[in-house]
């Protein structure tokens, strides 16, 4: 038993989320294949990701080079 602001709440009290309620979903999520604007986003994501590494690399080495 839990006891909350003074309450005592026992165990035939609690309502568990039981498989028989039905769940909603939207219809977006039910979808299991990436759209071309969603692999766009990710190829240019990726491409920046990979790009400011190789940079910040460059960089680095440009920086010790001077010293």
């Amino acid at each position: 038993m839990e006891t909350v602001e003074g309450q005592i709440i026992e165990e035939k009290d609690i309502i568990y989320d039981t498989p028989e309620q039905p769940k909603k979903e939207c219809k977006t999520c039910k979808s299991k294949k990436l759209s071309k604007t969603h692999w766009i986003i990710m190829i240019s994501s990726f491409y920046l990701l990979f790009a400011s590494v190789y940079g910040t690399i460059k960089l680095i080495n440009e920086l010790i080079n001077l010293f």
